[in-house]
């Protein structure tokens, strides 16, 4: 069956205080969405659904020349409901697998959707599964529901939820897996009668549990990766976040970086084994790094080949 990701990308972000789509500004080097598209070409989607509204001129230039995502405009931002509505209009006749994500949550691992993707196929009386986290400090995240036998029945927003529903730890991290054709009988009938005055696409999963359909939440997203940004602070954050996985996939594959802290290294580069990374080292773009080498300390490199063998230091 075809698979297919809507990811939602019409946020202003007027937190970040910019004049660009918070989706453009970048994490190590390439913008956040970038990131959430190639998670979700990683497990086999053939239709990528975005959907922008702010500067959506803006993001549909960024990624020109990119045939396999159809762009769908949100002219008013009236809640993720709504925006899924407008990427429906162009899902007519299709059945499968549909995963909806937050195109400013980069740190999204394709290894989560793979594990839905799973889950959902396996269990064919399931209309939604979705991935949760358990935190500590759940903060304004909304809060999975279970029953009495801890099945899932729901999710209710930080803002209409109890007191009690408050104290709830694992939260909604806004990755879904639905079955199409049943999200496909309740999406037109959410309302937007709470506390925001929105289209919440998490009442469509009470709506489906009302019809007899299952629901399923995984709690396995760690904590870590359940960082959006709408803010500058937070993008900083996540560029730490995002850095230490690349260096640390970097050093499981046989790259000794001696300095992490005073190391960067660009997403799109390549480092061969044995090759050590000294202090103060930066790799930019598609640098191609070969086995065996030695490249800093006081180095700053932006797509360059290195052979094999070979010791660079103190080159800007």
């Amino acid at each position: 069956m075809p698979t297919t990701a809507i990811i939602l990308a019409a946020g202003k972000g007027t937190r970040m205080k910019t004049a660009r789509p918070k989706v453009l500004h970048e994490v190590c080097n390439l913008p956040m969405l970038t990131y959430v598209l190639n998670a979700c070409r990683d497990v086999g989607c053939d239709r990528l659904i975005c959907v922008v509204g702010f500067g959506g001129d803006q993001i549909r230039a960024a990624y020109a020349g990119r045939d396999d995502v159809v762009w769908v405009d949100q002219a008013e931002q009236l809640g993720t409901g709504h925006a899924v509505q407008q990427a429906m209009a162009h899902l007519d006749g299709v059945e499968g697998e549909l995963l909806v994500l937050a195109g400013d949550g980069p740190l999204v691992r394709a290894e989560t959707l793979e594990q839905l993707l799973d889950i959902q196929r396996r269990r064919p009386w399931l209309a939604c599964t979705l991935a949760s986290s358990i935190m500590d400090r759940p903060a304004t995240y909304g809060r999975i529901l279970r029953d009495d036998t801890n099945e899932m029945v729901g999710i209710v927003e930080y803002l209409d939820a109890t007191e009690d529903q408050h104290g709830i730890r694992e939260i909604n991290v806004s990755i879904y897996c639905f079955h199409l054709g049943r999200l496909r009988e309740v999406i037109g009938e959410l309302s937007n009668d709470n506390a925001k005055g929105e289209y919440y696409l998490t009442d469509a999963l009470g709506m489906l549990r009302a019809r007899g359909h299952g629901l399923a939440a995984l709690p396995t997203v760690r904590p870590e990766d359940v960082l959006s940004i709408n803010d500058r602070t937070q993008l900083a954050e996540v560029n730490r976040l995002m850095q230490r996985r690349i260096q640390q996939a970097h050093m499981l594959a046989g790259v000794t970086i001696e300095d992490p802290d005073s190391t960067w290294i660009d997403p799109r580069t390549a480092i061969g084994p044995d090759t050590t990374l000294r202090a103060m080292t930066v790799l930019d773009g598609a640098c191609r790094i070969g086995s065996g080498c030695v490249i800093g300390p006081m180095t700053h490199l932006t797509d360059a080949e290195i052979p094999d063998g070979q010791t660079v230091e103190h080159l800007t």
